[in-house]
């Protein structure tokens, strides 16, 4: 596939991943490793194991977490649903949730501030 193709993919894969809109150079940030040819393969590869049947083998494990966990998710996730955070937490005992609003899945990028004012918190109590 040409580079210029495959660059408009990832780009336009990338962007329906934030709720915000995002500045350049985080979009180019985020593209850089799928750019070569050993990152062009692995983005088609992770493409392709974008399916449930790869994690389904160790949701059952979920209860034998013993250790604190905090959950942070975008409430405008649109490649994960922010419901399924509630099923995560539900699975893990005693964890905390955080949703973040006016935030999607790359929630990092679009609020950080949030997020480590979160996990400082956690960490801290």
């Amino acid at each position: 596939m040409p580079d210029y193709i495959h660059s408009a993919i990832v780009d336009a894969y990338v962007k329906t991943a934030a709720h915000q809109k995002l500045a350049q150079d985080t979009i180019d940030g985020i593209l850089a490793p799928w750019s070569s040819e050993q990152g062009k393969y692995a983005f088609y590869r992770q493409i392709a194991q974008a399916d449930s049947k790869f994690t389904d083998e160790f949701q059952e494990k979920f209860d034998e977490i013993n250790s604190p966990v905090l959950i942070l998710w975008g409430e405008e996730d649109q490649w994960i649903p922010c419901e399924q955070a509630y099923v995560l937490q539900s699975k893990i005992k005693g964890s905390k949730l955080v949703t973040v609003p006016d935030s999607g899945h790359l929630v990092i990028e679009e609020d950080p501030a949030t997020l480590v004012a979160e996990i400082r918190m956690f960490f801290e109590n």
